[in-house]
């Protein structure tokens, strides 16, 4: 009966975290977390839902609530490149750039077509001002997703920083 109260919890968890309904889709993440504590996606998909509620500016301890949560679902699955590129998403917003990057080459490494870590570590790489390698990543990740419009901004950014640090 729990197993099917935990996936119950973890669909309604998905649908707000769809909805940006951070709030509702952690408590719904938790509640599937009590019933099924070894569920690395739950953790993940919480870890999601505090990093929304802190990005968002609601609540910005959950910034550090969702790395816990990240580090919990790796624990559980050492190979859950997802995972990997999420927090390394987190360090990022919290300008940890060396952390971030190293979650960002792990995620490349278990999942080569993993957009989200390929897009991470190219931000960083622009932030460096190491704009080669950094419109590479991004257009890496505008192949594996041509739909990450935010990628396709984010390269013309680069070409126009990289454009007048050379002039």
């Amino acid at each position: 009966m729990s197993q099917n109260n935990a996936l119950e919890y973890k669909n309604s968890g998905n649908r707000n975290l769809n909805k940006s309904n951070f709030d509702q889709a952690a408590a719904d993440f938790t509640q599937t977390i009590n019933l099924n504590p070894n569920d690395a996606e739950a953790y993940f998909c919480r870890g999601v839902a505090y990093h929304g509620m802190g990005v968002i500016g609601k609540d910005p301890s959950a910034i550090d609530r969702a790395i816990g949560d990240f580090e919990q679902a790796l624990k559980l699955n050492s190979d859950f490149a997802e995972a990997y590129a999420a927090r390394g998403g987190v360090y990022l917003s919290k300008s940890e750039y060396d952390r971030a990057l190293e979650d960002f080459n792990r995620a490349i490494q278990l999942d080569s077509n993993n957009c989200n870590a390929y897009a991470g570590r190219g931000n960083i790489y622009i932030l460096k001002k190491q704009y080669d390698r950094g419109i590479k990543d991004l257009e890496t990740a505008l192949r594996i997703n041509p739909n990450f419009l935010e990628v396709r901004k984010s390269i013309e950014i680069a070409q126009m920083m990289q454009k007048a640090d050379h002039e």
